[in-house]
């Protein structure tokens, strides 16, 4: 993937899936990634909500945004969008849980269409790059 592959990517998801938030909770997409980097060393997936389109920019993932620190588009090895994903809020007295969907047949759709290659099954849409 080229460094516009990826921005093209995540505006889709964006504009597709919703608004991303570190919370999953007050998230309505949401992902999980790793790089490179971390595949060489100590193989930690990271997972938030998809970047908003003003956190994409030419070559990375801003600083300070939904993922909370940059990312660049050449270290990425693997994204995953799941087709449901959990969520809670609260403690005791207060505490809420369920389900959100993410209509990933829709944006694989999007994605083709635009000529960004990616894998879709019945529980994911990934772009696998190792």
């Amino acid at each position: 993937m080229t460094d516009q592959q990826w921005k093209v990517f995540f505006e889709t998801c964006a504009r597709v899936l919703g608004a991303g938030d570190r919370d999953a909770g007050r998230s309505l997409s949401w992902c999980a990634w790793t790089t490179f980097t971390s595949l060489a060393t100590d193989v930690n997936y990271w997972k938030s909500g998809v970047p908003h389109a003003d956190d994409v920019d030419a070559g990375f993932i801003k600083d300070s945004g939904v993922w909370g620190q940059p990312f660049l588009y050449r270290d990425l090895a693997h994204i995953i969008i799941p087709r449901e994903f959990f969520w809670e809020t609260g403690e005791l007295s207060s505490y809420r849980n369920g389900t959100r969907q993410q209509d990933i047949t829709a944006l694989s759709t999007e994605l083709t269409a635009l000529g960004i290659d990616h894998r879709l099954t019945h529980l994911v849409l990934e772009v696998k790059l190792y």
